[in-house]
């Protein structure tokens, strides 16, 4: 009878642990391997993740511009979630291509998007109400995914977060601070400028800490996946010399025209605001030489090293990469 008795407490604790288990969601997480635009299969904790077109790249390969590990959902493919139980919902913490959109055979799907940037969230992408054993995502554009959550008791949250501010502007006072020359920041084939965009209300003035390709032309299309910008790129917001926010993500194309070349892209900053700017004409390239008799009221900026770490010199202030004055 104790024997019994014991068995049967067994099985209840058993049943009890995993009614707990399917209470709360499984999270699956990005797979550390390198996948390249094809159709894969993930297997985690009984739930299948199969992929008709996409990629997973570790946080540190190379071409890896978020700097986390992920597998995607290329544009045009399709992410199929399936368990051997019922799925109540599903929560995707990821990213998502700019003017992202999707759809969903089964339940009611929820995502950020934005027409002019990429963006992330977590989650970013949810659907709830799902009530079968299988949910398929059909993708138009892009999605990462950096954990999947599936639920079986219960829906998802809301998605929450705001989808980052735009300030776009026309750009009409552009000039170019040229360290081509500067063995200290240009090598072959990567020489390095600063170009700063001002629309005709003076600011926000954008500075993009890029390298461009050819000594002395500026075109190119510029972005971190791209490997041509710097980590100096920001906005100065007012006439304050305190008021200024670095960027954090960037893409810019710059061509020639007839005219002397055509600008146009954004920039990212920590305050969480997109910087568009667009510019047509002639853009002046400042060497360093020339910067110094500019006046002090001007806009324009020098960099330099000094045993071993980069200043910025401007209105006649030292500062260091944190924006400290120095002297």
């Amino acid at each position: 009878m104790n024997r019994i008795l014991t068995f049967l407490a067994v099985v209840l604790c058993m049943a009890a642990q995993g009614l707990q288990a399917k209470e709360a969601p499984i999270v699956i997480p990005a797979v550390d391997t390198v996948i390249n635009k094809t159709a894969y299969t993930i297997q985690s904790q009984g739930v299948t993740i199969s992929v008709s077109y996409g990629s997973a790249y570790p946080a540190t390969h190379e071409w890896n511009n978020l700097g986390q590990t992920y597998f995607a959902c290329l544009a045009g493919g399709s992410m199929t979630i399936s368990s051997a139980d019922s799925i109540k919902g599903i929560a995707i913490n990821g990213w998502v291509k700019k003017n992202f959109s999707a759809d969903s055979d089964y339940g009611t799907i929820d995502y950020m998007s934005d027409e002019y940037d990429d963006t992330t969230g977590e989650p970013v992408l949810t659907i709830s109400d799902i009530n079968n054993d299988s949910v398929t995502i059909s993708c138009v554009n892009q999605l990462r995914c950096f954990s999947v959550e599936v639920y079986f008791t219960e829906n998802p949250g809301e998605i929450s977060g705001e989808v980052t501010d735009t300030v776009r502007f026309t750009a009409v006072t552009v000039q170019a601070a040229d360290y081509s020359e500067d063995t200290t920041f240009s090598t072959p084939g990567h020489y390095s400028y600063w170009l700063s965009l001002a629309p005709a209300e003076g600011y926000p003035v954008v500075w993009l800490d890029m390298y461009s390709a050819v000594q002395g032309d500026l075109s190119g299309e510029y972005s971190l996946y791209n490997f041509n910008v710097g980590d100096y790129t920001y906005v100065q917001l007012s006439s304050d010399e305190m008021d200024y926010e670095y960027a954090y993500d960037q893409e810019f194309t710059i061509r020639k025209t007839d005219a002397g070349y055509h600008v146009e892209g954004w920039i990212v900053c920590e305050n969480e605001v997109q910087y568009a700017f667009v510019y047509d004409g002639p853009i002046a390239l400042n060497a360093e030489d020339a910067l110094e008799s500019l006046p002090e009221d001007s806009t324009a900026l020098r960099k330099l090293l000094h045993n071993g770490h980069l200043l910025i010199l401007r209105h006649g202030r030292t500062y260091d990469t944190t924006g400290r004055i120095l002297r």
